[in-house]
């Protein structure tokens, strides 16, 4: 197992990176943020294979797996992962991740070894997922959404499990000396700046790495 200090990584040089500069923006526009009432589809089941009918335009370029130590939880400001994963598609985006997931249904925009455009500093080190929902949701709000939480949790504990990264809620300090861990984009912006929030301070994170900790026990 790596120690504290085998796990740091050189964040100067990192930071130096070009897809490490920017404020990446995933938000998603209010004419491509709806909420698709009166749309039925059933609800996949957690272990699923995510569609991959959509594929995010903005990236920076491969990396080795070996790189990712971070799992980054975002939210969409929409209320769902399909509209999000076609707003990846348009060339208007500033911003991508590796899968939108809602309730419902989840999507792959991106593969696992391409560096995504979704949160400062932690890109080429980050497997990034986004959830639909709002980062000015409260934690009622927010758990009323179980099912898309779940299925973070599920996805998370997956790709942590094949990363080698802990299940275990870093914080900025930590981000920001190398850590590996779970973090937020909120995380992201008080460890190197920026203007993001999400998932907001009222998402439940503690509740979804306790749900990613007991999906990792049964992989």
């Amino acid at each position: 197992m790596a120690t504290e200090e085998e796990e740091g990584v050189d964040l100067e040089a990192l930071l130096a990176a070009p897809e490490e500069a920017g404020d990446y923006d995933c938000t998603v526009p209010p004419e491509f943020a709806d909420d698709e009432e009166g749309v039925e589809r059933p609800a996949q089941p957690l272990e699923a294979a995510c569609s991959r009918q959509y594929t995010a335009v903005r990236q920076s370029g491969r990396r080795s797996l070996s790189q990712i130590g971070l799992i980054v939880i975002h939210c969409t400001q929409s209320n769902s992962a399909r509209s999000s994963a076609q707003w990846f598609e348009n060339t208007r985006a500033q911003g991508s991740a590796h899968l939108v997931l809602d309730d419902r249904e989840c999507y792959r925009t991106l593969d696992n070894d391409v560096i995504p455009w979704g949160a400062k500093g932690a890109n080429t080190r980050g497997f990034h997922i986004e959830i639909a929902g709002f980062a000015e949701w409260n934690r009622d709000e927010w758990l009323k959404h179980r099912e898309a939480l779940r299925r973070a949790a599920y996805k998370a504990a997956v790709h942590a499990k094949s990363f080698g990264v802990p299940i275990r809620l870093l914080t900025p300090a930590q981000l920001k000396a190398g850590k590996k861990g779970f973090v937020t984009h909120a995380m992201c912006t008080q460890a190197f700046g920026g203007t993001h929030s999400d998932p907001g301070r009222q998402c439940p994170t503690e509740q979804l790495l306790d749900w990613a900790t007991e999906f990792a026990e049964q992989l």
